[in-house]
């Protein structure tokens, strides 16, 4: 490496570290998933997810809805299409997750690493919030193989409810925008690299993912697309995120 590129290297990974290393580990986690995140007020996504298995290809779409009620976060996956799947849903709610289909009298308990399609789990679809669920393990300053500087962030779960014990996240320093997250299993083997393929902006200046990439490390050959179509801020009733009411009478 000839010297002037090394010290514009070098200068670049001082640069970016003294940048972050601002910030509280509690300050880094919540602008990691500011950046993932539309705002707290929208409360509907509609999602296309793809799956790829070897030379199978297969297409869903999913609506997702969130809410806050008594300080804790609340998610509902419910399947749109395709028709075999139409109106399957997963409920994840601070005690546990749930799973209900239209033949069933009423909702069963499940895991977040549930797939709900593909190799998008119940926790990936929904959002896995670094913030509330992970505390920083170690955070390290990297030259990606293209020379750019990287934030490296490990993270652990914050207990053994987390679907996924430990996450490491690499970030671009500058903007705080994670690039790709590898998800570990309980058992310390990494299970999923997810790629942020594609950042976009709600209104002014709400920066989210609209596009992620999963890709299965255990499984050669499975990829799962994820796309948000559409964003909606619609109030949503607290009754469809109560277990008890899924499938009954007059309830979505």
């Amino acid at each position: 490496m000839r010297l002037g590129l090394a010290v514009a290297v070098w200068l670049g990974v001082a640069l970016a570290g003294a940048a972050q290393g601002d910030l509280s580990d509690e300050d880094l986690l919540r602008a990691l998933d500011d950046a993932r995140f539309f705002a707290s007020d929208v409360t509907s996504v509609r999602v296309r997810v793809t799956s790829q298995k070897s030379d199978d290809v297969d297409v869903a779409e999913l609506l997702l809805q969130f809410a806050t009620m008594a300080g804790e976060s609340y998610a509902r996956i419910t399947f749109l299409a395709p028709e075999g799947l139409a109106g399957q849903i997963f409920l994840s709610t601070p005690d546990a997750t749930y799973f209900f289909g239209p033949d069933l009298d009423f909702p069963i308990k499940t895991a977040a690493t549930t797939e709900v399609f593909g190799d998008a789990a119940v926790a990936q679809t929904s959002g896995i919030r670094f913030a509330d669920q992970y505390t920083v393990a170690d955070r390290r300053t990297e030259v990606s193989a293209g020379g750019e500087p990287r934030l490296v962030v490990d993270l652990a779960a914050v207990d053994f409810t987390v679907a996924f014990q430990a996450v490491t996240v690499t970030v671009d320093p500058e903007t705080l925008r994670p690039l790709s997250a590898t998800l570990y299993a309980l058992s310390g083997l990494p299970f999923y690299d997810v790629e942020y393929v594609e950042y976009a902006t709600l209104g002014e200046d709400d920066v989210y993912v609209r596009v992620q990439r999963i890709t299965n490390r255990l499984i050669a050959g499975r990829v799962t697309l994820s796309e948000v179509l559409e964003l909606a801020s619609d109030p949503l009733a607290a009754q469809l995120f109560d277990p008890e009411g899924l499938g009954a009478p007059g309830i979505p």
